[in-house]
């Protein structure tokens, strides 16, 4: 099983590919800087090299990176919009650098509550900030035609005026984009609370997520279980096994055919405290023995 977690990099890029072994984990995700500033210093040329090397010897895969928080590919205002595509192109090349595999990314909001209002060509609000978003990622690639890092376009909880809740919308921006740098994260807390019944109805969203989507597109998967109900589009990450997506769905997803050769990358709360617990709860669900 290819496993491994979000973990941080205040001690140094090295330092959390340490921690990763010491965890016994073969894949990783982290952040390049800090997800919540739009600005950060250029990464070091020695710390690279370091990690990189770090990195090669583990011989685990894949490297994940995840982008800013603050980018929103799909804002109506042309001035953030365009930060936005400026801070991606920077994240594509920080990913790059350090030899990431994919580089995940959300989907952004189209800020708009009233259908069509602000926008022209009689379309809504939502539609207006899908094909936005599809505009952005082609500038972003165009900007970084020598990277080989993916971008991982990632499912959202659909809260509020975020885009990505329905597969639908990921299929529709990779269809418009028509590129083999872009893939699909999936996020199982965020897939049950924009709706997707992954207990009842797992074979139903899967086939929905292979209609709209194409279930070898979807590079990673982010396990995470839910502190929120079903369709309630609260974005609560809690362990596995004790939110209320539960275990006997984990496992489920954990060990589908269609899923169970994917990196599953965990993103729980309070991860210094409990991850080696998350990882143990994965690994017996998986019926490994000894968290091995």
């Amino acid at each position: 099983m290819l496993l491994g977690a979000h973990l941080p990099t205040a001690k140094g890029f090295v330092a959390a590919v340490e921690q990763a072994q010491q965890l016994g984990c073969n894949c990783l995700q982290i952040f390049s800087k800090s997800p919540r500033q739009w600005n950060a210093a250029s990464l070091d040329e020695n710390r690279v090299a370091a990690f990189r090397e770090a990195w090669q010897k583990t011989g685990f895969m894949p490297l994940v990176v995840h982008d800013s928080y603050l980018i929103n590919l799909a804002a109506p205002d042309n001035e953030i919009r365009q930060k936005s595509i400026a801070a991606m192109i920077d994240e594509v090349e920080r990913a790059d650098a350090l030899g990431a595999d994919f580089l995940v990314t959300h989907c952004g909001a189209h800020l708009c509550k009233e259908a069509g209002s602000l926008f022209d060509e009689g379309l809504t609000g939502e539609q207006k900030g899908l094909q936005r978003l599809a505009e952005s990622l082609k500038k972003v690639l165009e900007a970084t035609p020598n990277a080989k890092v993916k971008v991982a376009l990632e499912n959202t909880a659909a809260q509020g005026t975020c885009l990505g809740g329905p597969f639908e919308h990921l299929g529709e921006v990779l269809d418009a984009v028509n590129s083999d740098r872009l893939a699909v994260c999936f996020d199982t807390c965020h897939g049950w609370a924009a709706g997707h019944d992954l207990g009842s109805e797992l074979e139903k969203v899967l086939q929905n997520l292979d209609e709209t989507v194409g279930l070898q597109r979807v590079a990673v998967v982010h396990l995470n279980d839910s502190k929120g109900e079903l369709g309630k589009r609260l974005d609560r990450h809690a362990h596995i096994g004790e939110g209320l997506i539960g275990r006997q769905t984990m496992q489920s997803i954990l060990t589908h055919p269609q899923l169970q050769e994917k990196p599953f990358i965990l993103e729980t709360p309070d991860s210094d405290a409990m991850l080696q617990t998350n990882l143990n709860v994965v690994r017996a669900l998986r019926g490994e023995k000894n968290g091995k």
